[in-house]
């Protein structure tokens, strides 16, 4: 067959179709993020009664409210992260066990089962635990969205079908805030909590329709399945993609040799990719671990790379200014500020569909340094506003710090890392940096406070340095993976020709 490289073709729409169902996954994650943003006060507090006193549903043995005071709230929603922390850890394995596509599936009975235990809570404890399900859910699906939509993209348009996890994210705060500005009320947090439950019902349903991953079959020795799956989500010639994938994903794939022996009519070769009846792939049903991939200097080096990438994501304070957000709002707008903080989710999604058109033009590293260099201005513009009080400058500086967030260090990273590894390693790398991801969201939301009273308007300066030491690091140390096919990637960060059985057996 000739025509097109698959690799360069037209879109197919069903590839965004199916990346949109699976960054259903991420929206869940923006629901839980800010499922209580507006409505928390109830959870905390009971209507028309002292502080620290129960009230009841009529007829019912629910309370209307968990009393909690700051520090076990903190921990409370908190615990949101610890669960992020746990999913992320898991992913790796689930997804490389039982595949990118029916892993998803599978994972979803976590939101399902922390929205019963949120909506019904009677306890502080319980609503934690609550809270760990579906961060659990929400860990999980970070990782392995990015890696499905990864492996189905063509070259061309992986950044942006990647950035769709983020957008999904955003578009998940925004949804729940405005939803939570008409159940804010005794009973409205309780049906807040319900919510999580939409995306993964129709993500469910949907999922089964969806291709599995062609690089995870290949591993999984069912070449036939792979190709005919790769056919679903490309237009165009598809079989100079796949000799690719073949050959870094089958040990001892020669595609010369084996195109030679399938024009002479041989017989010992696949009868659709001509594979030699001896080749086997780099990693099916053979378990490399941590210690064996960590063992790989180039495997160990893109690792330590990726988990600084997410580090940033997180200590350059995106969490620290949307919690003091709130408080600044409150000065500058009075009643109005939860309509702001709206605002600004909406000002999020905006900058997020940005970033989707400008990551395969101006590329992964460029973005990430635009975006470093804004949060550090802003950063420092922010702690002139908090010095001086001026409230409109502080306004201001949240959106801009939110805006160069969301174009850069709020994408790439999701995206970036899903690229840089080879199939067999990227389940489990991708784990361990996200579980960074997910462990430093947990620190900045324990830390923050503390720092904020100890260095008051100049704590901001604290993400200053730190933005500006990242911007350094992406400068030197971050590659450009833009419209570059994942053969392609594994020559620039070296680890194409690794012998796998090699790192196996260490």
């Amino acid at each position: 067959m000739t025509g097109i490289d698959s690799r360069t073709a037209a879109l197919r729409p069903f590839v965004i179709f199916c990346a949109c169902i699976a960054s259903l996954g991420a929206m869940n994650n923006g629901f839980n993020t800010s499922a209580l943003n507006i409505p928390g006060d109830y959870v905390k507090s009971c209507p028309g009664v002292p502080e620290g006193v129960v009230t009841y549903y009529p007829n019912s043995s629910l309370p209307e409210c968990i009393p909690m005071d700051s520090w076990i709230w903190g921990v409370a929603t908190g615990m949101f992260a610890v669960g992020g922390l746990i999913g992320a850890m898991m992913s790796g394995s689930l997804a490389s066990k039982f595949g990118r596509r029916d892993s998803m599936l599978m994972m979803n009975v976590t939101f399902f089962i922390g929205a019963v235990l949120l909506s019904t809570s009677t306890t502080s404890a319980q609503f934690a635990i609550g809270r760990i399900f579906c961060g659990i859910g929400a860990g999980f699906m970070t990782v392995v969205v990015s890696l499905y939509i990864t492996e189905i993209s063509p070259p061309n348009h992986r950044g942006a079908l990647g950035t769709l996890l983020q957008l999904f994210v955003t578009v998940g705060i925004l949804l729940i805030e405005c939803i939570g500005l008409g159940l804010s009320s005794s009973w409205g947090w309780r049906v807040v909590c319900v919510m999580t439950v939409g995306p993964a019902i129709i993500q469910m349903v949907a999922l089964p329709f969806l291709p599995r991953s062609p690089r995870w079959l290949i591993l999984k020795n069912r070449v036939d399945e792979a190709r005919a799956e790769l056919l679903r989500v490309r237009n165009g010639d598809i079989e100079d993609e796949f000799n690719d994938m073949l050959v870094s994903l089958i040990q001892g794939y020669d595609v010369d040799a084996s195109k030679k022996k399938q024009e002479q009519g041989g017989d010992e070769h696949d009868s659709v990719t001509g594979m030699d009846a001896g080749a086997a792939p780099v990693a099916a049903n053979k378990s490399i671990s941590i210690k064996q991939l960590l063992s790989v200097p180039v495997l160990r080096s893109l690792l330590i790379k990726m988990m600084i990438v997410h580090m940033a994501g997180q200590l350059t304070g995106i969490n620290a200014i949307m919690y003091y957000s709130t408080s600044i709002f409150q000065t500058s707008f009075g009643d109005q500020a939860q309509y702001v903080t709206v605002g600004v989710a909406a000002l999020n999604v905006v900058l997020t569909v940005i970033s989707l058109g400008l990551i395969d033009r101006l590329g992964r590293k460029m973005l990430l340094l635009i975006s470093a260099a804004g949060m550090c201005i802003f950063s420092v513009l922010m702690t002139i506003g908090l010095k001086y009080a001026i409230s409109p400058l502080q306004v201001v500086c949240v959106m801009m710090f939110v805006a160069s967030y969301a174009i850069g260090l709020g994408v790439i990273p999701f995206v970036i890392t899903s690229e840089v590894f080879p199939s067999y390693a990227v389940g489990t790398m991708s784990s361990i940096a996200l579980a960074i991801n997910w462990l430093c969201n947990f620190i900045i939301g324990l830390i923050f406070p503390t720092l904020q009273q100890a260095c008051g308007p100049y704590v901001f300066l604290i993400f200053a340095g730190i933005t500006f030491v990242v911007f350094i690091f992406f400068f030197i140390f971050i590659k450009e993976t833009r419209r570059k096919s994942i053969e392609e990637l594994g020559r620039l960060f070296g680890w194409y020709d690794l012998d796998v059985n090699e790192i196996i057996g260490k």
